[in-house]
């Protein structure tokens, strides 16, 4: 009789409950296995078992502290509450171990913590032994994840070092002191390259050496002696002071992420190389094969979908998620794997796509996308797809590719399906109960993701069938029209009743607008582009002006893209500035504009800047047309329902005209705030008593786009004003004054009287600009003031969305009150650090998370952000009474700590407000 398979729970780590041993838990526990010395697998534990070297680490790093700690040689056996168990090397970093535990009757697991199948430089080779149960990192559990041979990443490190230092400049080589930074060392072992290693990854390094590892000669980073070097230091020093104060150097991050497009972009680095510490996609395969486990039980990463493929395999596995007990049976569904490598997802009642399934093969297009890292072959995958639509079929299905369910903005909002009414219908649908859903699907910060987990796991009936396009558009129109959640649940839950799993999926993206498929709008444009042999430039020019890319793959498919042009009541998207920091680089750049074309400096005319207040209001766009007029916002959304008075007065313009310009708050002769501005916003009507009393508006107009049924939009900045000042506004419809300016100190007198009027600064313009609809280009720029910041300290983190769902991103952040030591909250911000800030602040806040309540973590408030923003307003929203306009992070104040950060009293000073 086959010995009972061994009971494995996860909550916040793994736990083995029958001899109450955890793994590398997040928190201190009684009794716990560390793998290995990074922080996100270390806690002080009352009693530890680790390998020697991993002890070693970990008293460097951490200090000895006063953990019982078992450190073992890898292959000596022990005794644990009566189980032998070893350790075997895992071959992530040095020391890294896996541990192998076998139960009296026979039975065994093998725990991988994280592990690396390639042989390193630096640490010691994996190795596996059999096990009934294997629990596995998948970080990399993606089939598109394939590192190319280590050999090669080596070779172009070191001709990217060599040819920086043969250029003068300093190659800094970005890898985590512990690990990473020992592997990039032994790379260069044989480069013959003088290096330099910053204190942290020295400090690590003097512990490799203790147990004889070999590496080049090296010493610690100085900066004054520096050039001539390779330097290594840890990501999160790379926007140090110490680091930007060396003139001439190349960054180059050095992570398997780096197989993600746009990783230079992402990491703000001239070089990327492919080389990690976790395994690959085929290393993960391998593992499992070595260890020939009966059930598989994945950690990290793409849990989920490596867990998927091996089902596909006949291999039982599972993803260990939320707070449960795995005593789990195979399900009967499986994952697909294509002749092109791709994976598509499993259901319990697959069938063979057939022609007329529409929607079903927009679902396999976009798993396809999802599963690319290549660009090229994203747009020729998308290119095939749209080729063989047309009509309404390829407008739908492009608009669908958006992760919109209609063109217009207005319709998408009408839909008002949220995530607590898709919950309620998956529920419904899945015939599960409240219990098995959150153990399907917590952790997943994507509610198609979601709904996907748990029909596939579900007990609910469905009986799929093929959709058409047209099908689609009239579920998703259906929808829009029925009022009330109790309506609209009914429709969807007998709509998703008809999908498969994956399929009902894609429905809930694009009612929440999300595919997250990886699918850009300039991929999207360039895959029409493609698939009807236009020009890129050309759809990309039409979607500017028509504000959809589905109207532009008709025309671009039936070979008329010269026939888009600006209409009104489509909105055109908006031309924007570029900042710049100070009236001598708006001088330079007016210069930039004159020399371009050809003109001398020597004439006042050539030299002159055109100037206009930047106003603290909303960007509007009002469309008129015979009797009809509309507001859109920047982002296209309609706006008319909260300005009703602009909408009546702009009937009384003499002209048909698409105007540009800005909503401000103007009450008794003077001009109000945004936050008087925002109470206008959400109203539906005047009669909306809700609200309040309506704040008085103006509409600021500076650019003209259209007029009586003729495109102003390639006609220069110094002609449409011309036509703008023939029109004959109404009462609250006013110009926006232009003047000139020919000098930097101009510039600045022109900057100091926009704010004592009250505005935010200037925007400079080129007279003989064009209109570019929605361009950040230097022809328009901005020029503002330098706002106040605040030092804060970070109480509370979560996790973040899209393509930061696997880090901490989001934080709330607290001032102090100076009476009674007391943190309030003031804000909350996720932008303005690198991605590798935020991962170093992943690893911080896991380790020292005080509560978890879902995904919000309460935090030990010992981490300073510096916090920029426009402006505070009062609010009820936070306990401290105010809340930031706008706030970003401005820098980590690694110097300060939470004694230090800035009151509240300050806070108010800066808000006008008394306590």
């Amino acid at each position: 009789m086959a010995s009972p398979e061994i009971d494995v729970s996860y909550r916040r780590g793994v736990h083995l409950p029958e001899i109450d041993l955890w793994l590398d838990p997040d928190g201190r526990k009684e009794v716990a296995f560390v793998s290995h010395a990074h922080a996100d697998h270390f806690a002080r534990h009352q009693r530890i078992l680790c390998s020697r070297q991993t002890y070693e680490l970990i008293k460097a790093r951490y200090g000895a502290g006063s953990a019982d700690v078992t450190a073992l040689e890898f292959g000596e056996i022990a005794d644990f509450n009566g189980w032998k168990y070893q350790l075997l090397p895992a071959g992530h970093i040095f020391g890294s171990a896996q541990i192998h535990l076998t139960r009296p009757d026979g039975a065994s697991v093998l725990y991988t913590g994280d592990f690396k199948t390639r042989a390193g430089l630096s640490c010691e080779a994996a190795q596996f032994i059999a096990a009934d149960t294997l629990i596995m990192e998948t970080t990399y559990g993606r089939l598109q994840y394939v590192f190319p041979p280590t050999e090669e990443v080596v070779d172009a490190m070191i001709k990217f070092a060599t040819e920086a230092i043969e250029d003068g400049e300093v190659p800094v080589l970005l890898g985590y002191s512990l690990g990473k930074a020992q592997e990039i060392l032994s790379s260069l072992k044989n480069a013959g390259l003088p290096v330099m290693l910053h204190k942290s990854v020295m400090k690590m390094t003097e512990v490799y050496r203790q147990f004889a590892t070999e590496f080049p000669t090296f010493e610690e980073f100085e900066p004054a002696r520096v050039e001539g070097h390779a330097l290594i230091v840890p990501p999160s020093v790379a926007r140090s002071q110490q680091i930007r104060r060396i003139k001439n150097k190349r960054l180059a991050m050095i992570s398997g992420w780096a197989l993600n497009p746009g990783s230079k972009f992402r990491y703000q680095v001239d070089e990327v190389f492919p080389l990690s510490d976790h395994a690959d996609y085929p290393g993960l395969m391998d593992a499992v094969e070595a260890v020939q486990p009966k059930r598989v039980l994945t950690l990290h990463g793409f849990a989920e979908e490596f867990a998927r493929d091996l089902r596909g395999k006949g291999i039982e596995a599972w993803s260990l998620l939320g707070d449960n007990q795995m005593e789990l049976t195979l399900a009967d569904g499986g994952a697909d794997t294509g002749s092109d490598g791709n994976t598509e997802s499993s259901s319990k009642h697959r069938e063979v796509l057939d022609a007329d399934d529409q929607f079903g093969q927009f679902v396999h297009t976009a798993e396809r996308i999802a599963a690319m890292t290549g660009k090229l072959r994203k747009v020729e995958i998308l290119a095939a797809f749209l080729r063989d639509l047309e009509g309404e079929d390829l407008q739908t299905a492009a608009t669908f590719l958006t992760g919109h369910a209609f063109e217009q903005a207005s319709e998408n909002r009408a839909l008002q399906v949220g995530w607590r009414l898709i919950r309620r219908v998956v529920l419904q649908v899945s015939k599960l109960n409240e219990g098995e859903y959150r153990k399907i699907t917590q952790g997943q910060n994507d509610v198609g993701r979601a709904t996907y987990l748990a029909l596939e796991e579900g007990h609910g009936a469905l009986v799929p069938k093929s959709q058409t396009f047209r099908e689609m558009k009239a579920l998703f129109t259906r929808l829009r029209e029925v009022r009330g959640p109790t309506a609209k649940g009914a429709v969807l839950a007998e709509a998703l009743e008809e999908f498969r799993p994956v399929e009902a999926q894609y429905v809930v993206k694009i009612l929440s607008n999300d595919l997250r498929i990886g699918l850009k709008e300039g991929l999207l444009e360039e895959a029409v582009a493609e698939a009807f042999s236009v020009k890129a430039a050309e759809v990309r020019e039409a979607s500017m002006l028509l504000g959809s890319i589905g109207k532009v793959a008709v025309l671009a498919r039936e070979n008329r893209l010269q026939d888009a042009s600006v209409q009104a009541f489509a909105p055109v998207k908006v031309m924007l500035a570029s900042p710049e920091e100070t009236a001598e680089d708006i001088v330079k750049r007016a210069e930039g504009w004159n020399e371009a074309k050809g003109e001398s400096q020597e004439t006042e005319s050539a030299f002159a800047v055109w100037l206009e207040d930047k106003f603290d209001g909303i960007r509007a766009q009002i469309h008129r047309s015979g009797n009809r007029a509309e507001i859109f916002s920047r982002d296209l959304r309609p706006m008319t329902a909260e300005f009703p008075e602009l909408v009546a007065q702009a009937a009384e313009l003499g002209d048909d005209v698409i105007l540009d310009g800005e909503i401000i708050a103007f009450a008794e002769g003077k001009k109000l705030t945004f936050f008087d501005l925002q109470k206008r916003l959400g109203r539906r009507n005047e009669s909306d008593l809700f609200l309040g009393p309506s704040i008085p508006v103006r509409y600021v107009i500076f650019d003209l786009l259209w007029r009586n049924g003729q495109s102003l939009l390639k006609v220069p900045l110094r002609e449409r004003r011309e036509e703008l000042e023939k029109l004959s506004l109404p009462v609250q419809f006013e110009l926006a004054n232009v003047h000139s300016a020919h000098s930097a100190t101009e510039v600045d007198d022109a900057f100091k009287a926009a704010r004592q009027r009250e505005n935010e600064g200037l925007i400079a313009k080129d007279p003989g600009s064009l209109y570019l609809p929605g361009r950040r280009g230097k022809s328009w720029l901005k020029l503002k003031k330098a706002f106040s910041t605040l030092d804060c300290v970070v109480v509370a983190a979560e996790q973040g969305h899209g393509k930061r769902s696997h880090v901490i991103s989001d934080y709330t952040f607290a001032v102090r009150d100076e009476r009674t030591e007391e943190l309030l909250v003031i804000g909350k911000a996720y932008s303005g650090l690198t991605d590798m800030e935020i991962e170093e602040l992943t690893e911080h806040f896991i380790e020292h998370t005080i509560e978890k309540k879902r995904q919000k973590r309460f935090v030990t408030p010992n981490v300073v952000l510096e916090i920029a923003f426009d402006s505070i307003q009062p609010s009820k929203r936070h306990n401290s009474g105010l809340s930031l306009r706008f706030p970003r992070i401005a820098a980590i104040r690694r110097d300060k700590t939470v004694k230090e950060i800035d009151t509240l009293a300050y806070a108010r000073q800066l808000a006008e407000v008394s306590a």
